[in-house]
């Protein structure tokens, strides 16, 4: 017989329904979007997040210039120069992710709920930057002899912008007039085991998934494009940082497993 202890079914529906409660979650419907918030504000933003993510892989200058053989069609890309496409599709991501997800949307922790705007505002300083960067290229392009213009991707970027900031403005006064509960978390805590063994694995995962996403991102595009060399640093960091997070907390947990196992079986040593 093991050794371990649950709680009656009772008792683990009723702390369930206490959870609810303090956390003010609604009961979550089954289907493929359950996990997804979207009121007519929320979808905006992730319409708006969508856009501008698809724009910072999209041309935001286009022309003309000299060339080898003569007179060639030239572009400039978010993904080139200072990656400011590369930021925008990061920040439209997370200001997109946070805002229609129902765990950080209902998040009783007031510096989640207020992240997706410090994100759109970011977002709209990188279109800024990303314009002039545009301006400047067609200057370059017109000094030899070409011509240009700024092409339907920044434009389309400005335009998903301009929508998750309307979104985000109409949910902004439910953030601002935010009202504490004297239960609510706070930013205090004593790590585990588990907690460490997930940023070992987790520090440990970024290094080699980003290593492993420049490759790739090389390999498809060669060293000269920045932005993708970028994108699969950041993307590739990403997923080594979840894959080692989880073989960290997996490797505690079946440890801890075994030895309350073992523990079950034989009793405590003497």
């Amino acid at each position: 017989m093991s050794g371990r202890y649950s709680l009656p079914m009772d008792d683990r529906r009723a702390d369930g329904q206490r959870l609810d409660e303090w956390m003010h979650w609604q009961p979550v419907r089954s289907g493929r979007f359950a996990s997804l918030l979207l009121t007519p504000a929320r979808a905006t933003v992730a319409v708006g997040a969508l856009m501008a993510i698809v724009a910072g892989l999209m041309p935001w200058a286009q022309g003309r210039a000299p060339g080898y053989g003569g007179f060639e069609d030239v572009f400039f890309s978010g993904l080139g120069g200072q990656g400011d496409g590369v930021v925008l599709i990061l920040v439209s991501l997370g200001a997109g992710l946070l805002t229609v997800h129902r765990t950080p949307a209902t998040s009783r922790v007031r510096l989640v709920r207020i992240l997706p705007a410090v994100l759109v505002v970011l977002a709209a300083l990188t279109w800024i930057n990303g314009f002039r960067a545009s301006l400047l290229e067609i200057a370059a392009w017109e000094r030899r002899g070409g011509s240009g213009a700024i092409a339907p991707g920044l434009w389309l970027a400005g335009l998903g912008i301009a929508l998750m900031a309307a979104g985000t403005i109409v949910l902004l006064p439910g953030v601002i007039r935010w009202e504490r509960e004297a239960d609510d978390p706070v930013d205090i805590g004593r790590p585990g085991l588990r907690d460490v063994a997930e940023l070992v694995g987790g520090g440990v995962g970024i290094i080699a998934g980003a290593v492993l996403g420049i490759e790739v991102g090389i390999s498809l595009t060669g060293p000269t494009l920045i932005g993708t060399i970028a994108l699969g640093a950041v993307f590739g960091g990403l997923g080594g940082a979840y894959a080692g997070a989880w073989l960290g907390r997996t490797l505690v947990d079946r440890v801890r497993g075994a030895a309350t196992d073992t523990m079950g079986r034989h009793g405590p040593r003497p």
